[in-house]
């Protein structure tokens, strides 16, 4: 196991006391990220047994209350616990948010936690906006009421060594070295490449995709996504979630669903339900009916392994 992410939050706009607002607590290699930060987040945590002191990277999809409103609280916890730094990336006022939490509600400033902040606008081009040896961080900009960003992680590619061949040849640590620094080395008199010993390996993909109406740019951020989160607020109040840029199950079935196997979307995970939906049954009935058999329906502590 490489990671893994436990979704914290699956209600929309307003909470109800089985689901909270939307977070997303995501782990890779030892380092956490957080994904939205609605109110109510740091329980949640809590609760699933989740670092505070791991999370580096917020990623912040735009400024809606049940989004963003965990965020000064979370800050003030993380400077209260000694961490030294914390990155958060959003979209244009996002820096603002912060610099009132951290000088109006708990003066962070004069602590020690050091707080950088990256402001993205939004295009209709995915964008890669943070790179590191082993992953990037892209992002698109979504259909909503005000500016919106819908998020990629993504594992670089990695050579990968076929252990028979490898075996085969009784391949020794130097020669390792010669093939990632020469590519190639000698064995028996014989010049093998590397490219002859393995094969370039796909990596990780991870796309959260919340509040947001029909775009064909949620299809160029999802595709080839072993696992996508995207937002269903409505089941069949079409015409309403038009209006307010949100996505119905209707929607989601008849225009995005089989773009989205085309593309090669694994796993589809749906969230950020209005809080009118007690009882899910609609929701299960269709995904039996319509054959969606890699549909899922999230639920607050919902955790996946990759």
């Amino acid at each position: 196991m490489k990671g893994f992410f436990t979704i914290l939050g699956t209600s929309s706009a307003i909470p109800t006391k089985d689901r909270n607002h939307p977070s997303i607590f995501f782990q890779y290699q030892g380092e956490a990220f957080l994904f939205d930060c609605g109110e109510g987040t740091q329980r949640q945590l809590q609760i699933a047994g989740h670092s505070f002191y791991k999370i580096n990277k917020i990623f912040i999809t735009h400024l809606h209350g049940d989004h963003v409103l965990g965020l000064p609280g979370l800050l003030q916890t993380l400077d209260f616990h000694d961490k030294p730094f914390a990155e958060i990336y959003g979209p244009p006022g996002i820096r603002r948010l912060v610099e009132l939490s951290a000088t109006q509600c708990f003066h962070i400033n004069t602590r020690d936690l050091k707080v950088e902040v990256k402001e993205i606008e939004p295009t209709d081009e995915v964008v890669a906006f943070l790179e590191t040896d082993t992953y990037r961080v892209k992002t698109i900009g979504l259909d909503h009421t005000v500016d919106c960003l819908g998020f990629a992680f993504e594992e670089k590619e990695r050579f990968k060594y076929d252990r028979k061949k490898v075996g085969e040849l009784n391949l020794k640590p130097q020669h390792f070295k010669e093939l990632e620094n020469l590519g190639y080395t000698t064995v028996g008199g014989r010049k093998i490449f590397k490219h002859q010993l393995g094969g370039v390996k796909r990596g990780f993909k991870f796309v959260y995709i919340t509040d947001t109406y029909y775009t064909e740019n949620i299809f160029k951020l999802a595709q080839n996504a072993d696992y996508l989160v995207l937002e269903c607020t409505y089941f069949d109040e079409d015409e309403y979630a038009r209006e307010v840029k949100h996505l119905s199950f209707n929607i989601f079935r008849e225009k995005i669903y089989p773009k989205l196997l085309e593309l090669g979307v694994k796993k589809i995970i749906l969230t950020h339900f209005s809080r009118r939906y007690k009882d899910f049954s609609k929701f299960e009935e269709a995904i039996r009916e319509h054959k969606m058999d890699n549909v899922y329906l999230a639920h607050d502590f919902m955790r996946f392994e990759f």
